[in-house]
């Protein structure tokens, strides 16, 4: 008799188990499937099979480079395209092939295939088919045969309603010839789906075979752990290898010393386990592993050389190979680690939770959602907030959950919410809307706007706390403090403890927070940015351009009412978010906005005391100390408290984020100087040139270094990064949030010097980067 083995499942119900491996080779014990159902092939006298493959079949030829196995004789049959069950055997066969064993190569079982082709020939079937009676029979093809086996019927995975047998189509088989020739050659064809009713409808013999032995599918993760720990138990006629030792099987004759084994449990070649440790009931640790000390595995399984972290804690969980479980993690019921993914340090994977192949959980982090893309971090803030791709990193899903991580920072008070005008950002703010919502808070919903008229709607209505999700190709939620300024590090860390821990405030149907409509505030906005021009912008032109038409309408408007022509003249450019501003002038050229900031800074500071973002141009502190007036300079994301000052003063001038702000008073100076030219005289001769570059070392150690390893001199007082050089050639260097980079901002009294001291900073920075960030 030939049997055809049909090998070519990808297994998608175990993964991330079968992300780098075909479900036949998956190992059950030390060893995978595929070799047990040749072993049951050789006891009974079959030697020579066909294999069917498809997913990854180099991994199946791989583990047979001789194309045999204890003296059977195999031939690798590859499908180029899909085939279906039954086309894909039909494809292994020859014209005259007759009492074919159809056997899947990914089902662990034990049954007397003997006695079932002895049952086949009594009973002259055209097909025999191997059943085994279910404790669920939903999940199965069933078969409803009578009492001698002859086959009235077949019902596909029904409902407990409609299971009229729970006799599970087992995918073993017997055909003769003449069902084989049935089977088309030309397109895909399936036994259960095309061939069996066939057969049926046209009165052909189908019988059903039960057997008593064991069978298991291993359609799923828990399946494919229970099928070992049945192994363990005894349940399954099969060659294990290894030495049985008070209930334990140990593929090395050494069992380890100093630690504890509560039996039954398999325990693998060249196996590390550090004293202390606990390897419980059911655990299968595959070759090569590695066990911590106080370690404890329960009812787990291992597979080779992954590497278990001294006092972590894994409870009915799969770690695939090479995976990296760090000190004191922990894995529940469930959990399964994909092949050399690192799971940190006092991390904590929830039941059910799958981490697929080559992710990395961040330390202290709790996992309860599946990671397919990205890494699990701790730290969910950059520079520019949370950022990601709409429907990659951030997708509703996870906005609610952001959502009710903020809510969780003030329960039972108001946090508001703004969001770009399009779609994408609309759809994630509902989404964050109802996180928040759902931790008892009140959401100050001001609809869609822009960033500089939020952090306005946020200092008029004193709000402690704001969200704004900006929605394009790249999207991000940014998280405002107190009157609209930028959070501090402190809250943002809150929040991502309880992002990452999962440790959400959960309120009842009757304590959810509400809703309150605030776009009907905008209105105020428009009258603020009038006030900037107290004497109207009559006899300037200009024309605007922005992305964003809400901004660019407003703005239009604004101007229009103050006297100012909107159809030539300077060009205003203004960013999608309003914050930024640059005009262009045919005879001046581009007036970038740093320019422009600084214009309105000067004229600020005749009123007094000016509170300006950290990264400002320093040649303000000249004249602030020439007009006998403070200038505070407020920080991106305090660590402290120290630049409250700052920050107090900074919300009663929203001027200094806000583009829209700024333009106004920009154009009322021009109209004051009495022309462009003239204004920018009354500005000293200096230029900024801002880089950005990427490290994958300890920024901030490499930039500290700086400070003493080169003769310039670092800046007294607390603030973000370093300040080398002074007088006219000052540059700011300061890491990225998130660790990824070094953002250089060089100021000198032209472009061209500007750009050379941020050659000569990169020159350096790029020499000095060696090694990784441990």
């Amino acid at each position: 008799m030939k049997a055809v083995i049909m090998a070519g499942g990808e297994g998608s119900r175990l993964r991330p188990l079968t992300c780098d491996i075909p479900k036949p080779m998956t190992r059950l014990l030390g060893r995978p499937v595929l070799e047990y159902i040749l072993d049951l092939l050789k006891s009974h006298s079959v030697m020579g099979a066909s294999v069917t493959l498809r997913y990854l079949p180099d991994r199946i030829t791989g583990h047979f480079p001789d194309g045999e196995y204890k003296g059977i004789r195999l031939d690798f049959i590859e499908e180029n395209e899909p085939l279906g069950t039954a086309g894909s055997v039909r494809g292994a066969c020859g014209e005259n092939d007759d009492e074919i064993l159809v056997i899947s190569g990914d089902a662990m079982c034990d049954f007397d295939l003997s006695a079932a082709l002895r049952f086949h020939r009594e009973h002259s079937a055209d097909v025999t088919i191997a059943a085994k009676r279910v404790d669920d029979p939903r999940e199965y093809g069933l078969i409803d045969a009578d009492k001698s086996g002859d086959i009235r019927a077949f019902i596909e995975k029904p409902a407990f309603s409609q299971a009229v047998s729970n006799l599970a189509n087992t995918g073993i088989y017997i055909l003769s010839n003449k069902a084989l020739m049935l089977i088309p050659t030309d397109k895909p064809y399936d036994f259960a789906k095309d061939l069996f009713p066939l057969m049926l409808k046209s009165g052909m013999n189908l019988m059903c075979w039960e057997s008593t032995g064991y069978w298991c599918d291993i359609g799923d993760l828990e399946s494919y752990i229970g099928c070992q720990q049945d192994m363990l138990d005894g349940l399954v006629n099969c060659e294990i290898h290894g030495t049985v030792e008070d209930g334990s099987i140990f593929a090395d004759k050494t069992r380890p010393a100093n630690c504890i084994i509560d039996p039954p449990v398999y325990i693998g070649k060249n196996v590390v386990i550090e004293n202390g440790a606990c390897i419980e009931m059911g655990s299968i640790i595959d070759d090569g592993c590695y066990i911590g000390k106080n370690a404890r595995v329960t009812a787990s399984v291992l597979l080779e050389k992954s590497y278990i972290s001294r006092g972590a804690k894994l409870t009915g969980a799969l770690v695939c190979s090479g995976a990296v479980i760090k000190p004191s993690a922990m894995l529940f019921e469930g959990t399964a680690v994909g092949a050399g993914a690192v799971i940190g340090e006092k991390a904590i994977i929830n039941a059910g939770v799958k981490i697929w192949n080559k992710k990395t959980v961040d330390a202290g982090t709790t996992v309860i959602d599946h990671v397919k893309t990205g890494a699990v971090k701790r730290e969910f803030f950059d520079d520019d907030g949370i950022t990601g791709q709409i429907g990659v990193e951030l997708t509703p899903e996870f906005m609610a959950r952001v959502g009710a991580a903020v809510g969780s920072l003030m329960p039972g008070k108001s946090v508001a919410l703004g969001y770009s005008s399009n779609r994408g950002s609309e759809v994630l703010a509902s989404a964050l809307s109802s996180g928040i919502r759902g931790a008892g808070t009140t959401v100050m919903n001001f609809g869609g706007n822009f960033m500089a008229q939020f952090e306005f709607f946020m200092n008029f209505c004193s709000l402690p706390l704001g969200v704004f999700v900006k929605g394009d190709s790249r999207a991000s939620l940014r998280l405002m403090g107190f009157g609209g300024v930028p959070a501090s590090r402190a809250l943002e860390r809150e929040a991502e403890m309880i992002l990452s821990r999962g440790e959400f405030t959960r309120r009842g149907w009757d304590a959810m927070g509400d809703s309150v409509d605030m776009s009907g505030i905008s209105a105020m906005y428009r009258s603020e940015l009038l006030r900037f021009a107290p004497k109207g912008l009559s006899g300037l032109s200009v024309q605007i351009k922005c992305g964003n038409l809400a901004a660019k309408k407003i703005l239009g408007d604004v101007l229009f009412t103050l006297g100012c022509a909107t159809d030539g003249g300077f060009t205003i450019e203004m960013s999608s978010q309003g914050d930024k501003v640059r005009i262009f002038d045919e005879r001046e050229g581009y007036i970038p906005h740093y320019k422009i900031f600084v214009c309105c800074a000067i004229f600020a500071m005749e009123s007094g005391d000016v509170a300006v973002p950290f990264d400002a141009p320093r040649i303000l502190d000249e004249y602030a100390k020439n007009k006998g007036v403070k200038l505070l300079r407020y920080l991106s994301c305090p660590a402290d408290n120290s630049d409250e000052d700052a920050r107090k003063l900074a919300r009663t001038q929203m001027w200094s984020r806000d583009g829209l702000m700024q333009s106004i008073m920009f154009l009322s100076l021009v109209k004051k100087a009495g022309g462009l030219s003239v204004l920018l005289r009354t500005l000293p001769e200096f230029d900024r040139e801002v880089r950005t570059i990427d490290t994958n070392c300890n920024p901030a150690g490499l930039i500290m270094g700086m400070s003493t390893d080169r003769s310039r001199k670092k800046s007294s007082g607390i603030g973000e990064g370093i300040l080398l050089g002074g007088g006219s050639k000052i540059v700011l260097i300061k890491p990225l949030k998130r660790g990824t980079g070094i953002k250089i901002m060089a100021e000198a009294r032209s472009q061209e010097i500007a750009s050379e001291l941020c050659d000569d900073i990169e020159k350096y920075l790029k020499k000095n980067i060696q090694e990784p960030v441990q």
